[in-house]
């Protein structure tokens, strides 16, 4: 994938999140999950969105497409733009037209996404007859086919099967056939092979990365696991405390990591640790979103911090003019030597 310029110049972002802040009123104060969030995705591209748990990512994915629960969640500044059409005051009614259709969602735990009392073909098929407007018996047939479709064997049968009838792989090619049915522009996979075995996770993200060829799609891919990044991403977005801190082409990022947060997951994971390099874990765990420190969030648990981290948020810049590797943090040229 060529840098953010030739990007530009070539297609307008298919999706764009423009400052975008989601936040939650809860007992012990405001939680500012996600917090002044941007980033494009191109069509075709796949954006890699990656973190610890508690950082954010899930929560701009549902923002898009207005899953976040309200009250206790809203949005509080920012912009959602899908083909360059503000998505924020489009009335429920129209974006349910949207959401399913041409935006779609992988969700993490399908055993808990899909509803135990319907047959899969049924699930499947509810989206096509909503969106797509086909008669019930044509509806089973796209069914049969979108479970063929993502490598389910026997279709024809396991279409009457409900979900605690498959094992955990099968019920995540189910999601993924829910979220194909209808061809969307854009596919969000939340986590698309937690709770796998490498097997079984090698050959979803396989799946992913086939059906994104042959649609064309774009895909944000959210995961904690760099490793599935390297394997399907062309950009990431490295995301802390609510907040993007680095990004990148997946090449730039995995060649030389720069903000201080992306380098100490690449030092604490075995497979992406430089050889003969001892493993190292980051200290601490990610702040509560009610509680975020001031500056700098990540400074509470950086080896390099100093005052100026303390007192000033460091924005978000470019490495090189104009250039698409962007990294917020004061300290750069004591990160690199991490």
């Amino acid at each position: 994938m060529s840098d953010s310029q030739s990007r530009e110049g070539a297609a307008k972002p298919l999706l764009e999140l423009r400052d975008l802040a989601t936040w939650f009123h809860t007992d012990e104060g405001t939680a500012k999950a996600v917090d002044g969030v941007s980033y494009k995705i191109y069509p075709g591209e796949t954006l890699g969105l990656v973190g610890e748990s508690g950082s954010g990512k899930s929560v701009s994915a549902l923002s898009v497409m207005r899953l976040v629960p309200s009250p206790p969640g809203f949005v509080e500044r920012g912009d959602i733009l899908f083909r360059g059409e503000s998505l924020l005051p489009i009335a429920d009614e129209d974006f349910r037209r949207i959401r399913g259709n041409e935006v779609a969602m992988i969700f993490q735990e399908p055993m808990t996404a899909l509803n135990p009392v319907y047959t899969v073909g049924n699930q499947i098929s509810e989206a096509v007859m909503l969106h797509r407007g086909l008669s019930k018996k044509a509806a089973r047939e796209h069914a049969i086919e979108m479970l063929r479709r993502v490598g389910i064997p026997s279709p024809e049968t396991r279409v009457d099967t409900y979900p605690h009838e498959m094992s955990g792989g099968m019920r995540q090619r189910v999601m993924i056939a829910i979220a194909m049915s209808c061809d969307p522009a854009l596919l969000i996979a939340d986590e698309p092979t937690t709770a796998l075995d490498v097997t079984i996770q090698a050959q979803i993200l396989d799946l992913i990365r086939e059906l994104q060829e042959e649609a064309g799609m774009s895909v944000l891919l959210i995961t904690h696991d760099l490793a599935v990044v390297a394997e399907a991403a062309h950009h990431v977005a490295v995301m802390y405390a609510g907040k993007v801190v680095e990004y990148a082409s997946v090449e730039e990022l995995f060649e030389k990591p720069r903000h201080p947060y992306t380098i100490g997951l690449f030092q604490s994971l075995p497979d992406l640790a430089k050889q003969g390099e001892r493993l190292t874990a980051i200290p601490g765990m990610v702040p509560s979103a009610t509680n975020f420190p001031s500056g700098c969030r990540f400074r509470t648990r950086c080896s390099i911090a100093s005052d100026l981290c303390a007192g000033t948020e460091p924005p978000l810049v470019s490495l090189e003019p104009g250039g698409a590797h962007t990294v917020a943090c004061h300290h750069l040229e004591e990160a690199s030597k991490l």
